[in-house]
């Protein structure tokens, strides 16, 4: 097989769900003998231009005013144009991008097979980019129908599309995955202290509602800290919520971690916490887990198919638009729920399964272009 191209937004080592999702995927298929590429963006002009990570070639472009929202890269649609041909299949990643897009009308200009990769929420998460998304649409009926394959992270996601642009798509779920062993083998942060430790992981967005930990932190004892790592516009609302109710000393706001060390949190954490309104699947709750750490989710159809994939007794759910009372009393008892030292028996889904799945489906509709063009 010839060359595969991922496109994405940003790519390793910019980190985020999709980030973790596409480096995976693109990692697995080299293991697996497949020739990758990934063409992406890099808002803070500091990454190279083209390098090598793990076997992974990598081209970078900038975005107009260093974007990192809409990732708006003029240049990368340039390139994409002149080199689509370069390759036998594009795989786009993120409905909520013009990359997407960009991939599609390259694809169908070179008459080559697209896969698309949605992780689709169904709606914008600011006033503005909600208003965008009735007039795209459209459009993005027609990138999603001129796919041959739309990768669902989970059912849900399945659902949505599904609800959104029509039955009939063609769609299938290959679930996000985690690497179990090192979850489960990876060394926790010394010695225990003497709090309770609350951990949040991801992207500060105001769809995520980290800011409600915070909030709901005066309704525990005090030896419950919150542990929030990530970046994002949700930063200086934490920051200001916690200096306002005199929680400085209870919050450990850290930005984005070297993957050994957020590894250590996962394992040293009492309970894990994903607040989020949207999601298409929960990758850091699902790692969370697997290191051992209760969960504690608000109760989205996305987060209720990753508890699925845990034994009973792991998760734990709170209404979305809960009280910091009833959300306290949640921590709570999901810290009750203790700790478990070994997840190596549990059987959850895996990134090499993914790209197991994203090489099988690859040949698949490769060969049947070239039945069809030997017909």
């Amino acid at each position: 097989m010839s060359a595969i191209a991922l496109i994405t937004p940003r790519y390793a080592p910019a980190v985020g769900g999709v980030e973790r999702h596409v480096e995976a995927l693109a990692l697995g298929l080299v293991g697996l003998g497949l020739e990758v590429e990934v063409i992406t963006t890099d808002p803070t002009g500091r990454l190279p231009a083209v390098e090598q990570r793990a076997g992974v070639l990598v081209r970078r472009f900038p975005t107009i005013a260093r974007d990192a929202v809409f990732f708006l890269s003029p240049g990368l649609g340039a390139w994409l144009a002149r080199n689509a041909r370069r390759f036998q299949l594009l795989h786009a990643h993120l409905y909520h991008t013009p990359l997407a897009l960009q991939a599609a009308i390259s694809a169908r200009a070179m008459g080559l097979p697209l896969v698309l990769t949605p992780h689709y929420h169904g709606t914008g998460h600011s006033r503005f980019r909600r208003l965008l998304h009735p007039p795209y649409r459209p459009i993005g009926r027609w990138m999603l129908r001129y796919a041959r394959r739309i990768f669902c992270v989970s059912q849900a996601e399945q659902r949505l599309l599904a609800q959104h642009f029509g039955e009939g798509l063609p769609s299938l779920v290959v679930p996000n995955g985690v690497e179990v062993e090192e979850l489960a083998g990876a060394r926790p942060l010394g010695a225990h202290s003497d709090r309770r430790r609350i951990l949040a992981v991801g992207r500060l967005e105001r769809y995520k509602q980290t800011d409600m930990l915070l909030r709901a932190l005066p309704s525990l004892p005090d030896d419950y800290e919150a542990v929030v790592i990530g970046d994002g516009p949700l930063r200086a609302t934490i920051q200001d919520t916690a200096e306002r109710l005199g929680l400085r000393h209870r919050l450990r706001l850290l930005r984005h971690l070297p993957r050994r060390e957020l590894v250590a949190w996962y394992r040293s954490a009492d309970a894990f916490v994903s607040l989020s309104r949207h999601e298409s699947f929960g990758i850091t709750a699902l790692e969370a887990a697997a290191a051992g750490t209760p969960v504690l989710l608000s109760d989205i159809p996305a987060h209720r198919e990753v508890a699925g994939y845990l034994p009973d007794g792991r998760a734990a759910f709170v209404r979305v638009g809960c009280g910091t009372a009833e959300l306290g009393r949640a921590i709570e008892q999901t810290v009750g729920l203790g700790r478990i030292a070994d997840t190596s028996t549990w059987q959850l889904p895996t990134w090499a399964a993914l790209a197991r799945r994203a090489a099988d489906e690859y040949q698949a509709i490769l060969g049947r272009a070239a039945d069809a063009g030997g017909a």
